[in-house]
Protein backbone atom coordinates (compact mmCIF):
# COMPACT_ATOMS: atom_id res chain seq x y z
CA UNK A 1 0.00 0.00 0.00
CA UNK A 2 1.54 3.17 -1.13
CA UNK A 3 0.79 6.34 0.83
CA UNK A 4 0.02 9.45 -1.07
CA UNK A 5 -0.22 12.69 0.70
CA UNK A 6 -3.81 14.65 0.24
CA UNK A 7 -4.26 15.77 -2.86
CA UNK A 8 -1.40 14.74 -4.09
CA UNK A 9 -1.59 13.53 -7.45
CA UNK A 10 -0.80 10.06 -9.21
CA UNK A 11 -0.41 8.38 -12.68
CA UNK A 12 -3.22 6.54 -14.15
CA UNK A 13 -2.56 4.98 -17.30
CA UNK A 14 -5.68 4.50 -19.89
CA UNK A 15 -5.70 3.12 -22.90
CA UNK A 16 -6.88 5.53 -25.53
CA UNK A 17 -9.84 3.24 -25.99
CA UNK A 18 -10.75 3.66 -22.22
CA UNK A 19 -10.09 7.61 -22.66
CA UNK A 20 -12.89 7.80 -25.06
CA UNK A 21 -15.12 5.07 -23.32
CA UNK A 22 -14.43 7.64 -20.04
CA UNK A 23 -15.08 11.25 -22.12
CA UNK A 24 -17.92 9.69 -24.71
CA UNK A 25 -20.57 7.81 -22.36
CA UNK A 26 -20.03 9.40 -18.78
CA UNK A 27 -20.94 12.30 -17.46
CA UNK A 28 -17.28 12.92 -15.67
CA UNK A 29 -17.07 17.19 -16.06
CA UNK A 30 -15.37 20.12 -14.39
CA UNK A 31 -11.19 19.32 -13.32
CA UNK A 32 -11.49 15.61 -13.86
CA UNK A 33 -12.54 16.27 -17.29
CA UNK A 34 -10.33 18.28 -18.61
CA UNK A 35 -7.18 16.46 -17.00
CA UNK A 36 -8.69 13.64 -18.83
CA UNK A 37 -8.89 15.48 -22.39
CA UNK A 38 -5.61 17.10 -22.10
CA UNK A 39 -3.36 14.20 -20.79
CA UNK A 40 0.11 13.60 -21.89
CA UNK A 41 0.27 10.54 -23.77
CA UNK A 42 3.25 7.30 -23.27
CA UNK A 43 2.88 5.62 -26.38
CA UNK A 44 -0.05 4.01 -26.84
CA UNK A 45 -1.26 4.87 -23.42
CA UNK A 46 -2.32 7.87 -22.12
CA UNK A 47 -1.06 9.00 -18.34
CA UNK A 48 -3.67 11.18 -16.49
CA UNK A 49 -2.65 13.03 -12.87
CA UNK A 50 -5.41 12.52 -10.15
CA UNK A 51 -5.40 13.16 -6.80
CA UNK A 52 -7.14 10.06 -4.42
CA UNK A 53 -10.71 12.12 -4.22
CA UNK A 54 -10.74 12.69 -8.06
CA UNK A 55 -9.73 8.81 -8.82
CA UNK A 56 -13.42 8.04 -6.50
CA UNK A 57 -15.23 10.48 -8.29
CA UNK A 58 -13.71 8.58 -11.54
CA UNK A 59 -14.44 5.54 -10.65
CA UNK A 60 -17.75 6.65 -9.51
CA UNK A 61 -19.10 8.04 -12.74
CA UNK A 62 -17.94 5.33 -14.58
CA UNK A 63 -19.45 2.61 -12.47
CA UNK A 64 -22.76 4.67 -12.93
CA UNK A 65 -22.67 4.28 -16.28
CA UNK A 66 -21.82 0.85 -16.59
CA UNK A 67 -24.83 0.10 -14.16
CA UNK A 68 -27.51 2.51 -16.51
CA UNK A 69 -26.05 1.65 -19.79
CA UNK A 70 -28.56 0.15 -22.54
CA UNK A 71 -25.73 -0.99 -24.55
CA UNK A 72 -24.22 -4.30 -23.28
CA UNK A 73 -21.11 -3.95 -24.57
CA UNK A 74 -20.66 -0.06 -23.35
CA UNK A 75 -21.55 -1.81 -20.07
CA UNK A 76 -19.04 -4.93 -20.19
CA UNK A 77 -16.34 -2.33 -21.45
CA UNK A 78 -17.13 0.29 -18.67
CA UNK A 79 -17.21 -2.36 -16.16
CA UNK A 80 -13.50 -3.46 -17.28
CA UNK A 81 -12.08 -0.04 -16.84
CA UNK A 82 -13.67 0.30 -13.28
CA UNK A 83 -12.48 -2.97 -11.92
CA UNK A 84 -9.14 -1.96 -13.05
CA UNK A 85 -9.23 1.43 -11.64
CA UNK A 86 -10.74 0.03 -8.65
CA UNK A 87 -7.52 -2.43 -8.33
CA UNK A 88 -5.27 1.15 -8.66
CA UNK A 89 -7.17 2.55 -6.46
CA UNK A 90 -6.76 -0.10 -3.79
CA UNK A 91 -2.84 0.34 -3.73
CA UNK A 92 -3.37 3.74 -2.25
CA UNK A 93 -4.30 5.44 1.07
CA UNK A 94 -4.26 8.74 2.06
CA UNK A 95 -0.89 9.43 4.12
CA UNK A 96 -2.86 11.19 7.22
CA UNK A 97 -5.72 8.68 7.52
CA UNK A 98 -5.02 7.53 10.86
CA UNK A 99 -4.71 3.48 11.21
CA UNK A 100 -5.75 1.84 13.98
CA UNK A 101 -3.08 -1.00 15.67
CA UNK A 102 -5.24 -3.56 14.73
CA UNK A 103 -5.25 -2.11 11.23
CA UNK A 104 -1.00 -1.63 11.53
CA UNK A 105 -0.91 -5.44 12.51
CA UNK A 106 -2.81 -6.44 9.09
CA UNK A 107 -1.81 -4.29 6.41
CA UNK A 108 -3.42 -6.42 3.58
CA UNK A 109 -6.29 -4.81 4.48
CA UNK A 110 -7.31 -2.48 2.04
CA UNK A 111 -7.86 1.75 3.16
CA UNK A 112 -10.38 4.22 2.11
CA UNK A 113 -9.48 7.19 0.23
CA UNK A 114 -10.52 10.18 2.09
CA UNK A 115 -13.84 10.62 0.06
CA UNK A 116 -14.52 6.94 1.23
CA UNK A 117 -14.07 7.99 4.98
CA UNK A 118 -16.29 10.46 4.77
CA UNK A 119 -18.73 8.55 4.30
CA UNK A 120 -17.88 5.93 6.55
CA UNK A 121 -18.22 8.56 9.45
CA UNK A 122 -21.16 9.87 8.19
CA UNK A 123 -22.81 6.34 8.46
CA UNK A 124 -21.30 5.83 12.24
CA UNK A 125 -22.49 9.43 13.23
CA UNK A 126 -26.18 8.80 11.32
CA UNK A 127 -26.30 5.37 13.11
CA UNK A 128 -25.33 6.52 16.28
CA UNK A 129 -27.86 9.77 16.35
CA UNK A 130 -30.94 7.95 14.89
CA UNK A 131 -30.61 4.51 16.21
CA UNK A 132 -30.60 3.14 12.65
CA UNK A 133 -28.40 3.13 9.65
CA UNK A 134 -29.01 6.00 7.20
CA UNK A 135 -30.65 5.22 3.58
CA UNK A 136 -29.07 5.86 0.81
CA UNK A 137 -30.93 8.98 0.23
CA UNK A 138 -30.05 10.61 3.25
CA UNK A 139 -26.45 9.80 1.73
CA UNK A 140 -27.25 11.68 -1.36
CA UNK A 141 -28.57 14.58 0.71
CA UNK A 142 -25.81 15.19 3.14
CA UNK A 143 -23.19 14.77 0.17
CA UNK A 144 -25.26 16.31 -2.36
CA UNK A 145 -24.29 13.83 -5.21
CA UNK A 146 -26.56 11.54 -7.42
CA UNK A 147 -28.56 8.25 -6.55
CA UNK A 148 -25.72 6.06 -9.11
CA UNK A 149 -22.99 7.75 -6.95
CA UNK A 150 -24.37 7.01 -3.07
CA UNK A 151 -25.25 3.48 -4.55
CA UNK A 152 -21.73 3.23 -6.46
CA UNK A 153 -20.05 4.17 -2.84
CA UNK A 154 -21.48 2.01 -1.01
CA UNK A 155 -21.16 -0.94 -3.38
CA UNK A 156 -17.78 -0.10 -2.79
CA UNK A 157 -17.00 0.19 0.67
CA UNK A 158 -19.08 -2.69 0.55
CA UNK A 159 -16.65 -4.67 -1.76
CA UNK A 160 -13.96 -3.57 0.34
CA UNK A 161 -14.92 -4.61 3.76
CA UNK A 162 -15.83 -1.63 5.35
CA UNK A 163 -19.43 -2.53 5.72
CA UNK A 164 -22.24 -4.89 5.29
CA UNK A 165 -25.68 -4.62 4.12
CA UNK A 166 -28.66 -7.25 3.08
CA UNK A 167 -29.72 -6.47 -0.61
CA UNK A 168 -32.81 -5.64 -0.82
CA UNK A 169 -33.65 -4.09 2.77
CA UNK A 170 -33.88 -0.28 3.41
CA UNK A 171 -31.62 1.10 6.40
CA UNK A 172 -29.69 -2.25 6.53
CA UNK A 173 -25.73 -1.08 6.62
CA UNK A 174 -23.93 -2.36 9.37
CA UNK A 175 -19.84 -0.75 9.91
CA UNK A 176 -17.25 -3.50 10.14
CA UNK A 177 -14.84 -0.49 11.04
CA UNK A 178 -14.54 0.48 14.84
CA UNK A 179 -14.38 3.92 15.54
CA UNK A 180 -11.25 4.50 16.40
CA UNK A 181 -10.79 3.58 12.84
CA UNK A 182 -12.84 6.63 11.56
CA UNK A 183 -11.67 9.63 10.54
CA UNK A 184 -13.21 12.92 11.84
CA UNK A 185 -16.74 14.09 9.69
CA UNK A 186 -16.22 17.23 7.87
Amino acid sequence: MKRVQRGERIPIRLTGREREMILTHTFIGGDVERRIRVAATDGSAVVIALDLDDLDELLGHVAAEANHSKNPSVARSLSRIHERLARIEETYADVDEPLSAAAAETPSRPRYTSKQGQYLSFIYYYTKIHRIPPAESDLRGYFKVSAPAVHQMISTLEARGFLERVSGQPRSIRLLLTRDELPDLE
